[in-house]
Parts: structure tokens; sequence; C-alpha cells
């Protein structure tokens, strides 16, 4: 009370002075943060989107304004049209099938039997290893003469294929490439999220006989929604912004097959140097991943993302 009564007596100046150091202090312990967001986020999204607007050289990015033309051309050009198809042709494959696999691999990965640290271990090697050493790998197991995948294919009796080098096969190598990369980190996300699912519930649910298939259904698989709904759009996203896969092992072929936007830009920029229209790339393609993930947050149940 004392304490209140003393507040009350300082001076309105006083108190004003009191709330402008603690906006001050704030400020200064913020400004890091900011300066940040402002350098490395803002800036060259705003620096993007001023070039998609200009055609220029290296030197001269921002030599003649052109307006809307690299957005109107873009939207009008079938080879870009194509890598927004190839990009979500790879999610819809990739994502379902990596959740499924990473979701099995965790409950099998989260009992109790002799050396599970070890097959623990073991599956989530991908991940430590960089992407560069995985596409190098997957080079050689892909390659049609000594490649090991056309060995098992010709010891099983059928005609080796081409994978990276025909149309056909080569978005399939790609998606093959995705899941042993990303399916370890799912299996580990799902395994925490396991962890954390009590076992009173299994427990009740043996006392009233359910069986496992019912258990995973009614118990596992609900409390898993909210993560299944982190994975989905963590997924797609990196599958709709794929790169180095493409760049180093198709180039964007065999005949457009596998290029992406994400590799357009690059070819755009850095083959091209064609600055305006790989900015508009990234304009527009930003806006289709933002759309699709919020078409994803939209229909998924409000429950899963609170």
């Amino acid at each position: 009370m004392q304490e209140q009564r003393i507040e009350k007596a300082r001076p309105a100046s006083y108190r004003l002075r009191s709330i402008s150091n603690e906006w001050i202090i704030a400020l200064v312990f913020l400004l890091p943060g900011l300066l940040h967001f402002l350098i490395f986020k803002y800036y060259p999204v705003a620096y993007s989107f001023l070039l998609s607007l200009h055609r220029g050289r290296l030197l001269d990015p921002f030599d003649r304004f052109v307006g809307a033309y690299h957005y109107q051309f873009l939207l009008r050009d079938s080879y870009f049209w194509q890598g927004v198809t190839n990009a979500f042709l790879y999610a819809i494959a990739r994502v379902p099938i990596g959740a499924a696999i990473a979701l099995a691999l965790a409950l099998l990965l989260s009992q109790h039997y002799p050396g599970r640290l070890f097959f623990r271990v073991a599956w989530y090697v991908p991940v430590v290893i960089s992407s560069v050493a995985q596409i190098q790998i997957f080079i050689w197991l892909y390659n049609p003469e000594y490649g090991v995948l056309n060995y098992i294919l010709r010891s099983l009796g059928f005609s080796p294929l081409l994978w990276v080098a025909h149309p056909t096969t080569a978005l399939l190598s790609l998606i093959l490439l995705g899941l042993w990369a990303a399916t370890p980190f799912m299996t580990v996300i799902y395994m925490a999220a396991l962890g954390s699912i009590p076992e009173d519930y299994y427990e009740a649910a043996k006392i009233d006989g359910a069986d496992a298939w019912q258990r995973f259904w009614r118990i596992t698989l609900p409390l898993l929604m909210p993560t299944t709904f982190f994975v989905m759009i963590t997924q797609t996203i990196q599958c709709l912004t794929l790169f180095e896969p493409i760049y180093l092992m198709t180039g964007g072929g065999p005949m457009g097959s596998t290029t992406m936007p994400g590799y357009q830009i690059y070819e755009a920029a850095f083959e091209f140097n064609l600055w305006g229209r790989a900015s508009a790339l990234a304009v527009i393609f930003f806006f289709i991943v933002l759309t699709f993930t919020l078409i994803q947050y939209k229909f998924t149940p409000e429950s899963y993302t609170d």
C-alpha cells in the first residue's frame, strides 16, 4: 500500500520518463533481431520485387522499367508451368509416401527389442550426411552400366533402366532420393510424438478389449494428427523449393521432365543473366507456395493446429 501511495505521489513527468526508458531499453535489446530481419529478410524481398519490374544486366539490373512484362511472359510460358507441375507431382508423391513410411518406422523403432538403439542410429544416418554426398551416392546407384539398382534388375530378369537419363523415370529417381533423405527426419518427429502419448490410454484400451489395430486407429493416429500436419506442411514446402538434386543430378532434364521453379530461378539468373525474370519467378512461386500452404492450413481441423 505504501509503495502504491509513493507511486501515485510521483509526478506524471517522472512516470512518463520511466516508461520511455523502458521502451528504449527494450528497443536496444530488440535492435539486433530487428536489423537481422530488415537486412536479411525484408530488404531482399523488396529488392527482388523491384528487380522483377525491371530489365537489366548484372552491373545495371535496373536499366529499364518494364512493369508487369516479366509476369505476363511467365504466366504464358509453358516451360514455367511444366516446372510448377513437376514440383507438385514431386510433392504429391513424396510427402504422403514419406509420411506413411516414417510413421511405420517410428512405430517399429519405438518398440522394445534387442539392438533397438543400433537401428535408430543407422536409420538416422542419411540426415547427418551432406546433401551433396547423398546425391553422389544416388548418381552411382542410378548409373545405367554399373549401378547397383540396374544390377539388381538384371539379376531379377528385368531390363535395366536409364533412371535420370530418361523422361519417364527421371522424376521418379528424384522422388526415391527424396524419400531416402527426408524419411529419417520425419521418423524422428513421429517417434518424439509417440513418446508423448500417455501409456494409460493404451492400458485402458487393452482392458476394454481393444486389439493392436484398434489401439492404433482409435488412439495413436488421432493423437498424432498435429504432428502429421506439421510434417505435411514443412515437407511440402521443402519439396516445392527443391534445387540441389536437380542441379547436381539432372540439370532440369531430360526434356524438362525434372525442371522445377527453384531450378528455373537459378537458370534465369545465373545462366541467362535475366535478373528481372528470375525475380518475377521467385515472386510468383512465393505466392503459389503461400497459397498452397494456406489451403492445407484451411482444410486442417482447428484442433490440430492449436
